[in-house]
């Protein structure tokens, strides 16, 4: 059986580089969630849109089908990638958008993206039109965070609590571990794991860091995250990397998904500072679980990880109590090993393990659907 995967990114189609899994949040859980299908017997497929022309590459054994588009036709796109999908149908993003979905089908929603107080009244509006559409037509749902179960209780009407499905994002703890050793005592790094776009909260990094390195002589910063070729915030950014007086203390790296558990073993302290649009951060998880000290923003699926003040800091979306945050942890070495402790310990309750489970249960049930002819029917 194959089963598709509708979604709006999984190779790197943003560069052009198709051969490429793109190191984002949304791509990561893609592929766990591929590895996790074969696993099962079936045949994973993915479907993606495509703003550089239609593609049809394999990427770490995955075939990938991109389905060009413009931004005008999104969601016209995104509907019929559906109908090139001969098995069931996962609808990875865009349920927050108006569309007809394949009876019997999966939702997955990875965080609310509509979280900003500056977005008119009427497009909330018609987010929750959409969304009360999405649970009229998906079988279920799943959700990466608690937000996302409250706000369709808040707006919407259904009738089968069972309908959503929450089952928080997950991180392999084997893999990212901690390893103290890998920190220089005579430093204080700290680690911004986010992609360098405006919703990742990269701008108040860059305040908090020019802040910083004035402050602290023994600061270095360190940005992880793929950039988004020729976009106006990769350009703002390498023109402040470039000609910044403290230079030499602030690093890029682009790194894979495999290479990111040593940025976090050398990091003191990981600053998730999301503006908007977050679920159960990754970059969050990792962090925790490498024994990293975390300084977050109070933003979506984040409040559902942090304990403010018990496994990590979780402080407002702007910048003077993030750098308020940041420097409790740079001048306090007992502050940043307690948080990391017990950060490890949080972790170990989203271990990978936990997320096959739940979602082998989920999947086992909708599959037994469509083998048995229902199309899905009963859902999870």
């Amino acid at each position: 059986m194959n089963v598709g995967i509708c979604t709006h990114s999984f190779a790197d189609g943003y560069n052009g580089r198709v051969d490429r899994i793109f190191a984002g949040g949304l791509e990561r859980y893609m592929y766990d969630f591929c590895m996790l299908l074969r696993d099962l017997g079936v045949r994973p497929e993915v479907h993606q849109l495509s703003f550089r022309g239609a593609f049809h590459s394999t990427v770490d054994g995955i075939e990938v089908f991109g389905h060009a588009c413009t931004p005008e036709t999104t969601v016209e796109v995104f509907q019929s990638m559906a109908d090139a999908v001969n098995g069931p149908v996962v609808y990875a993003s865009f349920i927050w958008h108006r569309m007809r979905y394949r009876p019997g089908s999966i939702g997955i929603c990875h965080g609310i993206n509509w979280d900003r107080a500056d977005l008119p009244v009427r497009e909330k509006n018609g987010v929750a039109a959409a969304i009360q559409g999405a649970l009229d037509q998906l079988e279920r749902i799943v959700s990466v965070d608690s937000h996302f179960l409250s706000y369709c209780r808040s707006v919407c009407v259904f009738d089968d609590p069972g309908k959503l499905v929450l089952l928080p994002n997950a991180v392999d703890t084997g893999h990212f571990r901690p390893n103290s050793r890998a920190r220089r005592p005579e430093k204080v790094r700290v680690l911004y794991p986010r992609r360098i776009s405006w919703e990742r909260g990269v701008i108040p990094m860059m305040v908090i860091a020019d802040r910083l390195l004035d402050r602290h002589p023994e600061v270095v910063v360190e940005f992880a995250g793929e950039v988004v070729d020729g976009s106006p915030i990769t350009r703002a950014f390498s023109l402040w990397m470039k000609d910044h007086p403290h230079r030499r203390r602030i690093e890029h790296r682009v790194l894979s998904f495999d290479q990111m558990a040593e940025a976090y073993q050398r990091a003191d302290i990981a600053v998730i500072p999301s503006i908007f649009s977050e679920g159960t951060s990754y970059a969050c998880l990792e962090a925790l679980s490498c024994g990293t000290a975390v300084v977050a923003a109070n933003i979506g699926g984040l409040n559902d990880l942090i304990l403010d003040g018990y496994n990590g800091l979780l402080v407002p979306p702007e910048p003077d109590a993030l750098l308020e945050a940041v420097e409790r942890c740079v001048k306090n070495p007992g502050l940043r090993r307690a948080l990391g402790r017990r950060g490890r310990e949080t972790a170990l309750a989203f271990d990978r393990s936990h997320w096959r489970a739940k979602w082998t249960r989920v999947l086992e049930t909708w599959l037994a659907g469509w083998k048995g002819g229902a199309g899905g029917a009963g859902g999870a």
